[in-house]
């Protein structure tokens, strides 16, 4: 029995709070025991011997976080340049220690420590890594302190990309991953050209720096820095327009569709938008310079299949410009924001599945593709050649989402949460009662409020 939960993103609280006031997204621990009780009584009404739990990247946010301003570092930094001792290992040891004493985070890690104890049949946790928690494999230290966190064997070994589901004869009926490898902008491969996904990419793939690690540091994280380095912890406290303007920015990185972006920022209740532009307009341009100077950036938004030759050209002059010094226009803002943001939508990701090298060999014995990345949670039917039906899954996330109304203007929040069940042909379920074919469960759903109901 195979079960995944991926984008959990434990996150600190600790460098964007103001004041006393913290923000902080971590589910409590309660909703896991909830979960994992379930699991435990379908594992043994199934009389299934052996549950795998997979945890399927994006478990730990190491991209998002204040504290890589304040050691001067960033995350897009490459697995192989990070050095053991350095100050870039010694930043990312400081979040995940931050994220660690997260209370929330803190009990939720030791209930994954004691996972054994929690279930009447055997039970194993297995963690592969996404585009967020990259930098788990950039040294040994690093990787050693996150396997003792969850309990899990292997000192400072790598941490896997994948994980396969076999079956009895050791055919791999189901493959796991993150799912960023079939997004460009979280890889640094682009695999949208390849005919053939391969199951398996080198290490040094995996530890490559992509445009996507830009654009979560610098505009998920760094928006809300500049705006306290502008106007000062105690006057964003004081100011009823910056205090509302600082929570509208730390939710930021929830927002659905990515392309409403800007649109929620200027949409914040009670503040006109002139208003949001002329205090905004500070940490826009400290931003934007900070892109024009980045080379990785330059070339790789620029380079962006979503632009036409002319685009090209012209974001490029703009990302070039001295005047970026002196100013910085709205309609360069919203022109920059609608080229990244579109670079960063994320929509269903089926069509890639079907490339993968298992899914494409029709003897291999692959029934299932299993990932997350996208948030979005979805089951599509790959194939069903001669009844062979062959699925792709998304775990979606266990988070907060910001969703938009169709013309931006309005935006709400939702809680949204998605189980992933996977039997093998030789277990027993309530589709397979004789265990003479493999099976899936599904369950996705949105709450709304406080309650969070599994």
């Amino acid at each position: 029995m195979l079960v995944v939960l991926s984008d959990l993103h434990f996150s600190e609280a600790q460098s964007t709070k103001i004041g006393d006031l913290r923000f902080n997204k971590n589910l409590p621990v309660e909703t896991y025991q909830a979960y994992f009780s379930e699991l435990n009584q379908i594992a043994v009404s199934n009389q299934i011997p052996k549950l795998d739990l997979v945890l399927a990247g994006d478990i730990l946010e190491l991209s998002r976080s204040a504290f890589w301003f304040e050691s001067g570092e960033r995350p897009y930094q490459d697995n192989e340049a990070i050095e053991p001792g350095s100050l870039t290992e010694a930043t990312i040891l400081k979040i995940i220690d931050a994220i660690t004493r997260e209370e929330k985070v803190a009990e939720t890690l030791a209930l994954f420590r004691q996972i054994k104890g929690l279930f009447a049949v055997d039970v194993e946790l297995h963690y592969i890594l996404g585009n967020h928690d990259r930098l788990i494999n950039a040294t040994p230290q690093i990787r050693s302190r996150v396997r003792e966190l969850f309990g899990l064997p292997g000192g400072d070994t790598l941490f896997d990309h994948q994980f396969l589901f076999r079956t009895g004869d050791g055919t791999a009926f189901c493959l796991v991953r993150h799912g960023h490898e079939y997004d460009p902008m979280n890889f640094s491969v682009d695999t949208h050209a390849m005919e053939v996904i391969p199951t398996e990419f080198p290490e040094t793939v995996y530890g490559t720096a992509s445009l996507g690690d830009i654009t979560t540091i610098e505009f998920g994280a760094a928006l809300p820095y500049y705006f306290i380095a502008e106007y000062g912890e105690e006057a964003i406290q004081q100011d009823p327009i910056l205090m509302a303007l600082y929570e509208r920015l730390m939710g930021f990185d929830d927002v659905r569709p990515t392309t409403a972006l800007l649109a929620y920022i200027f949409s914040t209740p009670g503040v006109k938008k002139r208003q949001t532009w002329d205090y905004m307009a500070p940490c826009f341009r400290r931003l934007t310079v900070t892109l024009a100077e980045n080379p990785r950036f330059v070339d790789g938004i620029t380079r962006a299949s979503t632009l036409s030759a002319s685009q090209r050209l012209l974001l490029r002059g703009l990302l070039n410009s001295n005047l970026l010094q002196q100013g910085v226009p709205y309609w360069m803002v919203k022109q920059l924001m609608k080229r990244v943001s579109k670079e960063i939508k994320l929509s269903s990701q089926v069509r890639w599945a079907k490339r993968d090298a298992l899914v494409k060999d029709q003897n291999s014995g692959c029934k299932c593709v299993i990932s997350g990345h996208t948030h979005f949670p979805e089951v599509s039917l790959m194939s069903a050649k001669k009844g062979d039906e062959r699925y792709y899954i998304n775990t979606g996330t266990w988070r907060n989402v910001i969703p938009a109304t169709k013309n931006f203007k309005e935006f709400g929040r939702l809680k949204a949460m998605a189980k992933v069940i996977v039997f093998r042909p030789s277990e027993k379920s309530d589709s397979s009662p004789d265990g003479s074919s493999w099976s899936f469960h599904f369950l996705s759903g949105v709450s709304f409020g406080n309650h969070r109901h599994l």
